[in-house]
């Protein structure tokens, strides 16, 4: 227990000279391998979430980790130099590289949203929905009755007569109610009595659905109409125009889409104006010897 509680003790010392340290001195040091205050705050600003860094530096532990790793890291560079796997300019690059490449993240990100802050996002939105109205609208919906005489497991003559008795039943004008339960061969006619409510177009097979919007009055039967169920005949019972969606209620899909194609925008038209700041000085480079070049060195020299 009392090793236990040392070890504890020992790395928030540590943590607390690392608070008191200056930025470049040494707190961790083996052999020629050193890490410096700096090296080890960036390291830990660099692979923490900075929604909660505080919170996930706040144990002694993750303090330790930071040290731990930039000390692996740092050894098998070590290593790697003196194996000569890699050359002094290469290693050089790669930490040039990886310096502009943090650079170029911050910037775009700092460009960005101070870009994205000037822009009125809300009144963006709503010139995008009147450029669009058209396409902010309910679809049409009808409503229909129905009476199904299924070709599923039915003789054809069976199902002809069937469906000659459903035609003579509405031509002598018996209640449409009646018909779908006398015979109707739709298992939801039990509990709709052939009521579908409302649908829009597509939702049904196309013979049934181009025949439902076909009808205009209350009461208006079409049939037979045939699917690959049977025999539909359909009755008309309402219909549901188009209608305009408020703004309110596309407002913030709006918003968002704005938001993730603008943010893209900005970041191309920026990367764009500083490749053309190059644009004359490429023109005048032979590529093919730049190549040639670029081959012989990489046969000539550890990457």
């Amino acid at each position: 227990m009392r090793r236990f509680n040392c070890y504890w003790i020992g790395l928030l010392v540590m943590a607390c000279n690392w608070v008191q340290a200056e930025p470049n001195e040494i707190i961790l040091s083996h052999d020629d391998v050193s890490i410096s205050f700096s090296e080890a705050y960036h390291y830990s600003l660099r692979y923490t979430n900075p929604d909660a860094y505080e919170k996930s530096m706040s144990q002694p532990l993750a303090v330790m980790r930071v040290l731990e790793n930039l000390y692996v890291f740092k050894r098998i560079e070590q290593i790697e130099a003196s194996m000569g796997l890699i050359t002094a300019e290469a290693q050089a690059f790669y930490m040039a590289d990886q310096s502009a490449r943090a650079a170029f993240t911050r910037y775009l990100d700092f460009y960005v949203e101070k870009r994205m802050a000037e822009v009125d996002w809300e009144g963006l939105a709503k010139l995008e929905y009147a450029t669009r109205l058209d396409e902010f609208k309910t679809e049409e919906q009808v409503r229909v009755d129905h009476v199904l005489i299924s070709i599923e497991d039915r003789q054809f003559d069976d199902f002809v007569n069937r469906t000659k008795l459903v035609k003579e039943a509405i031509d002598l004008g018996t209640d449409f109610k009646t018909i779908v339960t006398d015979f109707s061969d739709d298992p939801s006619a039990e509990v709709n009595h052939g009521d579908l409510g409302f649908f829009r177009k597509g939702r049904m097979q196309p013979n049934f659905s181009e025949a439902a919007f076909s009808m205009v009055e209350a009461g208006q039967i079409e049939g037979p109409v045939m699917t690959k169920y049977g025999a539909h005949y359909i009755r008309f019972v309402a219909k549901k125009e188009s209608e305009p969606i408020p703004f309110e209620r596309v407002k913030d899909d709006l918003m968002t889409s704005s938001k993730e194609s603008t943010r893209e925008k900005i970041r191309t038209e920026l990367i764009d104006e500083f490749r053309e700041e190059i644009a004359s000085d490429l023109a005048t480079i032979d590529y093919g010897a730049l190549l040639e070049r670029f081959l012989a060195t990489k046969s000539a020299t550890p990457q």
